[in-house]
């Protein structure tokens, strides 16, 4: 597992974006804008010949059946069927949506820095048009911040520019419907909040990642990553009681759903790991 996550469950099902000092651009490094001109849906979607309005549901079935399968391969291929339903139809959403979440994956499984740089590009762009095709809507912002975040990662010289963006976007899809992906907003807040620099080089601030980790858990208290994200604050905090049992309901739940879901083993892996290490 990559030592800096995008989101806390691999699957871009549940997006919770996780930030490190790194994310701020400081020094030497140059800055660059994290929000540029989209291109077209259909160049985004790799060209060829334009599909049919009619096509949409199809391709949409077809993408979450590829990404239902949890390859580098089958992931690509439905990254790219979801974008060209969102081109086959730019009235509706949902291809773009779905493309942003399949990128935010592949930017944490792709095996190289190109790859994964491209794939954080995109899900930005994927995210973009979302907003563009369905303003205002939780869930673009949900998946443009947890975009935004990884672009960062991949590209440190954008996190200056990102930094208030993925703050304003997660809380804007909090306000907007904070039952989203599990309780996804206030999670994304709470590992912003924990993971950012704190003041005055970023927003960092562990009181208010554990409010918003309460308000996860409270919402969907059995869903693992909510359980990983509560123990993260309150280890932060200082109460590595606290942690550790928020780390073991969150193990003991991911090896409940290890049978059904395919992300679970990450959990798991990020749980086992953490015990060996909160004092």
């Amino acid at each position: 597992m990559r030592a800096i996550r995008s989101i806390r469950n691999a699957s871009g099902a549940t997006g919770a974006l996780l930030l490190s000092a790194g994310l701020v651009c400081v020094g030497s490094c140059g800055c660059a804008a994290a929000l540029k001109e989209v291109p077209p849906l259909s160049e985004l979607a790799g060209g060829g010949p334009p599909r049919s309005p009619r096509e949409v549901d199809s391709l949409l079935a077809m993408g979450r059946l590829l990404f239902a399968r949890r390859t580098l391969e089958t992931a690509r291929q439905s990254a790219r069927a979801f974008l060209q339903a969102a081109a086959a139809d730019p009235s509706r959403p949902e291809g773009a949506i779905e493309a942003a979440r399949v990128q935010i994956w592949l930017a944490d499984h792709e095996p190289d820095a190109e790859g994964r740089q491209r794939a954080a590009t995109l899900a930005v762009q994927a995210a973009q048009w979302c907003g563009r095709i369905a303003p205002p809507s939780p869930g673009c912002d949900y998946w443009l911040g947890a975009g935004l975040g990884v672009q960062a990662r991949e590209r440190p010289s954008t996190g200056l520019s990102a930094l208030p963006r993925i703050t304003e976007a997660f809380k804007r899809a909090a306000a907007g419907d904070p039952s989203l992906d599990h309780s996804g907003p206030d999670r994304a807040l709470a590992l912003l909040y924990v993971r950012a620099p704190g003041w005055p080089a970023g927003p960092g601030d562990p009181d208010l990642g554990l409010e918003h980790a309460r308000k996860a858990v409270d919402r969907d208290p059995d869903y693992p990553p909510n359980l990983l994200t509560l123990a993260e604050a309150l280890a932060l905090n200082g109460d590595g009681a606290g942690s550790r049992e928020a780390y073991r309901r969150g193990l003991e739940r991911a090896r409940t759903l290890a049978a059904t879901d395919l992300d679970a083993s990450e959990w798991i892996e990020e749980a086992e790991k953490a015990l060996g290490e909160v004092p």
